[in-house]
């Protein structure tokens, strides 16, 4: 209904710049968190999916909005939040600028949270990077992730739901039992926090030949590198070029013996 709304960041022109700006949340990766109690992580994954999307027009952040809703507010909970807000601000290097804390009793269970956040940051109109210049023959580069990141825990939560918790049991897993193959636990691996793309991404734009850039989230590579191609143009992609991380192979495993 409103036309004009940008692609993986909204540009606003400022004289010689643009101000590009992205909101999100986490999803229901929240439930986990809830679960397994690594709410630091939690706080990063919120700067992460803002200021990672705002990247991808070349624009520099420059400062955070939260918003964290509750019921009660625990202290000691949303001070973790707010810790991991901070460091995600620290790995962005975007100034933490201000936020809001509501609380809404009867809208949330005890113990339970939102969040929500919103980042703004900067780049010149002539080097803003927007796909325009792709053409045929271009080469593809994939940055890796830390696993599940902030999409997909919908499924995620399907394929481990333990039968005190959930309904239909599937898995019947703990985030405390030993991820296969690893040293940590199962919640340690699905909540490890978001990767903030910032600093490595800014600094590959610096070197030039950067032309268009997505920021793989829930649509995985279907729907998100097409955005930042001219009509026409279209990615051969080799799956079998880089090793999948174990997480995601033990979410296929499980996916697979579904019934």
């Amino acid at each position: 209904m409103a036309p004009g709304i940008g692609g993986f960041g909204g540009l606003f022109p400022l004289g010689d710049s643009y101000l590009v700006a992205g909101i999100d949340g986490v999803g229901t990766k929240v439930l986990l968190a809830f679960e397994s109690g690594f709410h630091e992580s939690i706080g990063i994954d919120l700067v992460g999916m803002s200021v990672n999307d705002i990247v991808t027009s070349g624009a520099k952040p420059l400062f955070f909005l939260d918003y964290f809703a509750t019921g009660r507010l625990d202290v000691d909970t949303a001070e973790k939040v707010i810790k991991g807000i901070v460091d995600g601000c620290q790995r962005s290097d975007c100034v933490l600028l201000g936020g809001e804390t509501a609380e809404m009793p009867g809208l949330y269970k005890d113990g339970e949270y939102d969040l929500s956040g919103c980042a703004v940051g900067i780049v010149k109109k002539d080097p803003v990077i927007d796909g325009k210049n792709i053409v045929a023959g271009e080469v593809l580069i994939g940055l890796p992730s830390s696993g599940v990141h902030s999409n997909g825990f919908s499924l995620v939560r399907r394929l481990l739901r333990e039968q005190r918790l959930y309904e239909n049991q599937i898995s019947g897993l703990s985030l405390k039992d030993q991820f296969p193959g690893g040293h940590v636990t199962i919640g340690e691996a699905l909540m490890a926090p978001t990767v903030i793309y910032v600093k490595q991404v800014l600094d590959l734009i610096s070197k030039g030949g950067v032309k268009g850039i997505a920021y793989i989230t829930g649509g995985g590579f279907t729907d998100n590198i097409p955005r930042v191609f001219p009509e026409g143009l279209g990615a051969v992609i080799d799956k079998d070029y880089w090793e999948i991380p174990m997480v995601f192979k033990w979410i296929t495993r499980w996916k697979d013996r579904r019934v």
